[in-house]
């Protein structure tokens, strides 16, 4: 038996190059009616409770916004859900408004929470860099994008410290999927090392024992007792950020209107009440010319967490990888 031999031998010759749960309709093992009455009960049951929340992961394909509204629409089910939109390679001005635009459509009175990363893909300073890009840069400008979107934002462990995705040898890797379909797909441990707390300490903090992954070296410089204080460090911009997010109110509920841009730029406003907020991003590497519109005469720059760009008050010059935020 030709092919047994071969696959005794090692060979990948009858293996599908990446899981085939992706190669399914998942229409009878998956989002069920039923889901809806439990969500119900399992909502009274944590309303009993003070300060609880509920989180749903929605990876439901092209139903996953219709999923979103009904699990999280009325106030008694879901508070809210991510979905795997922002979970891609891609990190540009069309896709990002794309994905923004489909939830604000569909979804009515519930509620989403934006997510870059989580267990189940590659960290997003690693899908979003290319060759010669900083990724410290790469992960400032993210959560200042992920934290002027509206709706709610979900970190992922690490991602606060910038750290990139981790290549593990196959003796260390634990996720079925990658051990199955190596090295075609090398699974999901990746992105499930360790947190780097201490990096003079064995297992850098994380344990006292070895771990059911290993702390990548390349992450011990990332580690949190190197960053904690250091001005400019991916951690100390993710408080800024998530600092600057909670000071204004507009950025979590209040409205999202995007621009209509000559250029690959992301620019939207956030208004609540009287407060309006303008937000320009260049996701591209080339230096950016954006000359704003007429109605926002009389916009003041503000300082936006790690980012300056020059504005003379009726444009702004964005390098490569750039912000600029503005309140009318």
């Amino acid at each position: 038996n030709p092919p047994l031999d071969k696959s005794l031998a090692g060979g990948t010759a009858d293996a599908p190059e990446t899981n085939p749960y992706s190669f399914q309709h998942h229409l009878h093992d998956k989002t069920q009616p039923e889901n809806l009455a439990f969500l119900k009960r399992f909502r009274a049951l944590l309303d009993q409770y003070d300060a609880r929340a509920t989180v749903g992961e929605v990876g439901d394909g092209y139903r996953s916004l219709s999923t979103v509204a009904a699990y999280t629409e009325g106030g008694d089910k879901l508070n809210m859900c991510y979905t795997f939109d922002l979970l891609s390679p891609d990190f540009s001005a069309t896709h990002i408004r794309t994905c923004v635009e489909a939830v604000e459509k569909s979804i009515e009175d519930g509620w989403i929470c934006w997510a870059f990363s989580n267990h189940d893909v590659m960290r997003h300073v690693s899908r979003f860099a290319g060759e010669g890009d900083d990724p410290a840069r790469i992960a400032r400008l993210a959560i200042s994008v992920l934290g002027a979107l509206r709706g709610s934002i979900c970190l992922y462990q690490g991602e606060e410290l910038g750290l990139t995705e981790a290549d593990l040898a196959f003796e260390d890797l634990r996720d079925p999927y990658g051990i199955r379909f190596w090295p075609a797909f090398k699974g999901r441990d990746g992105c499930r090392t360790p947190m780097v707390w201490e990096a003079e300490q064995p297992f850098a903090g994380f344990s006292t024992v070895k771990p059911w992954l290993p702390v990548p070296t390349a992450h011990l410089a990332l580690a949190v007792n190197r960053q904690d204080g250091e001005a400019g460090s991916v951690l100390s911009h993710y408080r800024q950020m998530l600092a600057f997010r909670k000071a204004h109110d507009a950025l979590i509920d209040g409205d999202i209107e995007f621009l209509a841009t000559n250029q690959d730029l992301l620019a939207f406003t956030r208004s609540k009440g009287e407060a309006t907020y303008l937000f320009v991003f260049n996701l591209t590497r080339s230096k950016a010319h954006f000359v704003l519109p007429s109605r926002f005469k009389g916009l003041e720059a503000l300082a936006f967490p790690g980012f300056n760009p020059p504005f003379d008050g009726k444009a702004v010059e964005l390098a490569g990888l750039d912000a600029f935020c503005g309140r009318i």
